[in-house]
């Protein structure tokens, strides 16, 4: 993931415009490279990354390298059995959703609503369909892979993510920016 995300990643959260939070929970963090990105366009802020145990020393080893350790804490967990832990103010789940069906979806986000300060953010980063489901074209292509790859993932449209977020507690739901792939880009505030 990080041979996908390392080129576009500055280029995609400098599209969130002025970023104003304190502690970023990074769910599924991978091997840190939002992090990375985030903490460099806000230097005062900290961050947790929660993945799966067997990821979280590449994680480690790739923010040491940016000089970004001592502003990191890592937490080992799954997202599907556990909490999510608390604190932040701000969370990223970046291609994620896609593997998931809606309910595992709505699941997830409300575990977040449930991590995140009172008025915390959450943005998503996934393939944002049209109503129709045929644009964009490699979206569209992309959830016949989910089909075949995942017990239930798939891709979903902007009202679907809105219901879904919504059900989670979640409002000022926006489509901040949309992608032909994986880099759109939804925005929703905790109530």
């Amino acid at each position: 993931m990080h041979n996908f995300s390392e080129p576009v990643a500055a280029q995609v959260i400098g599209e969130l415009g002025p970023l104003n939070f304190r502690h970023l929970l990074d769910i599924g963090g991978a091997s840190g490279t939002w992090t990375i990105e985030f903490l460099r366009a806000v230097p005062e802020a900290r961050a947790t990354l929660f993945d799966l145990p067997e990821v979280i020393p590449m994680a480690r080893h790739r923010i040491a390298e940016a000089g970004l350790g001592e502003r990191v804490a890592f937490t080992e967990g799954d997202f599907y059995t556990e909490d999510l832990p608390g604190g932040a103010d701000f969370a990223w789940l970046g291609a994620i959703c896609h593997q998931n069906s809606r309910r595992q979806n709505r699941q997830l986000f409300a575990k977040i609503h449930a991590a995140l300060e009172a008025g915390g953010t959450v943005v998503l980063r996934d393939v944002v369909m049209d109503p129709a489901r045929t644009k964009p074209e490699a979206g569209a292509m992309f959830a016949v892979n989910m089909l075949v790859a995942t017990e239930g993932g798939g891709t979903y449209t902007f009202e679907e993510y809105r219901s879904d977020l919504g059900n989670a507690g979640f409002g000022d739901v926006a489509l901040l920016r949309e992608d032909e792939f994986m880099n759109s880009l939804i925005r929703a505030t905790k109530l």
